[in-house]
């Protein structure tokens, strides 16, 4: 008669096993670093009166489970998503605090996980694509181009968004479209220079694709390392430079091809917009932002406000240290700038670092640099694949800093639950 309720307790407990795995994928696919999801799935065991340590890499999710003398341990496969949906991430940071409340029972968190991740997109698919180009051309007004570079990066960035949007059903194409994505979009920028009057192909190419450079993957390694998950952050960083890698193979790969049939476009001079200008188009580039991250209606002028926060730092510290200006100061301000927001209730510091970021990703510097050693000249003294690396690790650099500030809501917790479970360990050990 005993066995009826132990193989009944065994069964609620695979299931709450099952249920938090399952969250921790959630919260992997929605950019949340490792110690954050770590955090929040061993708060919502707690509250389910289990006992979980937990520990998650790019690809994998370990937990152990220990109930009385008994523990158990389960691994789940972690699958990678480039596309980001900050209402979805918003949806789940309110599920797992709700659990965390105990305001949720584990067949209702079930139904509301997978409703969560059952959600449709947002926008039509056309409008994206249109997103992704608007926001293209935002970025190459930002890197000094005119109005014909803006044209070009609007039509090489929708066919960008149609390849990294239209294919987030494979899970195993991310590294493929980038490839693919910059290959196609460097023989478009380079076929539009005979449709066009004549204009800047680099900044053209740089604006379209611009939305493929991982610059999420590398804030959010750089986030683990500072975060005392060195396997974690060591694996995204990594990956995040395959990313350029693919993109750079992509970009050689169409200019060789180009040569076989005729020489490559020469590099034009951009003409570049008053600040003013470009101010306005930055403005509008943020609101096409929000579209291709799938942000809530509430987090809009946040967003716009972190591309024009990451923009206005940039150009302000050029007046100091000269032309490129000061990633790290930018970086460090936007850093702390996400932190302190993400200290409101159901916010995330992505919201404000991840569009920021991306005004400052070196990548530019890197399309001139594979451009000039495919033979492109013009592309100037600063096109070297050395230039582009140092800016990325001010970057770097920059989101470390501000991220050893601890202001961030995960990192405090994650500081607090360490402080208490170090009394815990020295107990056993007596």
């Amino acid at each position: 008669m005993s066995e009826a309720p132990e193989s009944g307790a065994l069964l609620d407990e695979d299931a709450t096993v099952a249920l938090l795995l399952d969250l921790a994928r959630a919260l992997h696919l929605s950019y949340v670093p490792s110690f954050g999801v770590e955090n929040r799935v061993k708060k919502a065991a707690r509250a389910w009166g289990l006992e979980v340590e937990v520990f998650t890499l790019q690809t994998l999710a370990l937990t152990e489970v220990r109930s009385g003398a008994s523990r158990r341990v389960d691994f789940h496969r972690l699958p990678f998503n480039p596309h980001w949906n900050l209402t979805r991430a918003a949806s789940l940071l309110l599920l797992s605090e709700s659990i965390a409340r105990g305001k949720r029972t584990v067949a209702e968190a079930r139904a509301e996980l997978d409703r969560i991740m059952a959600s449709h997109q947002l926008h039509p698919e056309w409008l994206v694509y249109l997103a992704y180009g608007v926001y293209g051309a935002a970025v190459a007004a930002r890197v000094g181009g005119g109005w014909w570079e803006l044209v070009a990066a609007l039509v090489v960035g929708v066919l960008a968004g149609g390849i990294h949007f239209g294919t987030l059903k494979s899970e195993r194409l991310d590294l493929q479209k980038s490839f693919l994505a910059a290959f196609l979009g460097t023989l478009l920028a380079f076929g539009l220079t005979f449709v066009l009057p004549r204009f800047d192909a680099a900044r053209a190419l740089f604006g379209g694709v611009t939305l493929l450079v991982p610059a999420m993957v590398v804030t959010l390694g750089s986030a683990e390392l500072v975060g005392e998950s060195v396997e974690a952050g060591i694996s995204r960083l990594t990956y995040g430079l395959l990313r350029f890698l693919m993109l750079a193979v992509g970009i050689g790969a169409a200019g060789t091809l180009w040569r076989l049939f005729g020489p490559l476009p020469v590099q034009m001079h951009a003409n570049a917009l008053p600040d003013a200008v470009v101010l306005v188009i930055i403005a509008v580039g943020g609101l096409a932002l929000t579209l291709c991250m799938s942000a809530r209606r509430r987090d809009t002028p946040w967003i716009v406000g972190a591309v024009l926060l990451a923009w206005g730092v940039q150009e302000l510290t050029k007046g100091v240290f000269g032309d490129k200006g000061s990633p790290l100061i930018s970086a460090f301000v936007l850093g702390v700038a996400g932190q302190l927001y993400s200290r409101l209730p159901e916010r995330l510091p992505s919201t404000i670092i991840m569009p920021g970021l991306l005004q400052l990703a070196p990548g530019f510097v890197g399309t001139r640099a594979i451009l000039a050693l495919l033979g492109v000249p013009g592309q100037g003294d600063d096109a070297r694949v050395f230039q582009m690396l140092l800016v990325a690790l001010q970057l770097v650099m920059g989101l470390m800093f501000a991220f050893m500030l601890g202001l961030s809501h995960d990192a405090r917790t994650r500081t607090e639950d360490t402080r208490r479970a170090k009394p815990a360990e020295s107990s056993r050990h007596v």
